[in-house]
């Protein structure tokens, strides 16, 4: 991923990640992402910390699984 080239090319830590990574979300990227916020505030739940809970959470709402099948054949077929 982009995101994550730049992280090594700055040499981000760990816990700036999530903050920055948010930060140029638009439209409904920042709608999901405002609105998740405020569920785990509500229900106590532990925040999105960390990158990978961040990835995890991205793709679970926004890419399909279908997808995922897609590159795994693409993949395999190489």
């Amino acid at each position: 991923m982009k995101v994550e080239q730049l992280f090594v090319c700055h040499q981000v830590r760990e816990e700036r990640k999530v903050p920055l990574a948010t930060l140029s979300f638009q439209w409904y990227a920042m709608y999901w992402w405002t609105s998740l916020v405020q569920v785990k505030l509500r229900s106590n739940g532990p925040p999105i910390e960390y990158w990978n809970g961040l990835k995890y959470a991205f793709k679970r709402r926004h890419i399909h699984s279908y997808y995922n099948r897609k590159l795994m054949d693409k993949l395999q077929s190489l």
